[in-house]
């Protein structure tokens, strides 16, 4: 089912209203009732509206087709999530989708589910751009989005994240031997 949901999204995409790569992007959504995991949305019903978010923003910035044209792909490195409040079958939230700070090799997107007001469940994603095995500068990305001021402001979210990637790796890769 998520399969349908990902290609309806995308359809869909497609006759909305252009959008900058700068603005923040808003989708509603209703949870369906696939989506649910005794009673709640599950986490990989969630992740998927995320990633809905996330191709919703690439389709309406255009971005989606030039990459698609130059043949880049946007592997994500890592995502870190937090969950506040659970969302039930029917109801219905938004999701905001942003990119919130760009350097040489990597873009930050910030996601958040709301839901009367109320933070459901937010999300910090780390892309890079690649084409065959070189990562595309993302410089050259800003361009192609036209975005003249990059948003290159790095704050404490950002520095906070890098460094439990950072210990993630070394607990789980170098420490935990199986």
């Amino acid at each position: 089912m998520r399969w349908i949901r990902l290609l309806l999204a995308l359809i869909k995409a497609k006759f909305k209203s252009k959008v900058k790569a700068t603005d923040v992007v808003k989708l509603s959504f209703n949870v369906w009732i696939t989506d649910i995991d005794v009673s709640i949305m599950n986490h990989a019903a969630i992740m998927t509206i995320f990633e809905i978010g996330r191709l919703d923003f690439m389709v309406r910035t255009n971005f989606f087709k030039v990459a698609n044209k130059n043949k880049w792909y946007f592997p994500t490195q890592a995502i870190s999530v937090q969950y506040y409040r659970p969302l039930k079958v029917l109801q219905k939230a938004k999701l905001f989708t942003r990119i919130s700070y760009v350097d040489e090799k990597w873009i930050y997107v910030e996601q958040k589910i709301v839901r009367n007001n109320k933070e459901v469940a937010a999300c910090l994603v780390k892309n890079t751009i690649k084409k065959g095995r070189d990562t595309v500068p993302t410089l050259e990305i800003m361009k192609v989005l036209n975005v003249e001021k990059v948003p290159n402001k790095k704050y404490d979210l950002i520095t906070l994240h890098e460094l439990e990637a950072s210990q993630m790796n070394t607990q789980l890769i170098k420490k935990w031997k199986v």
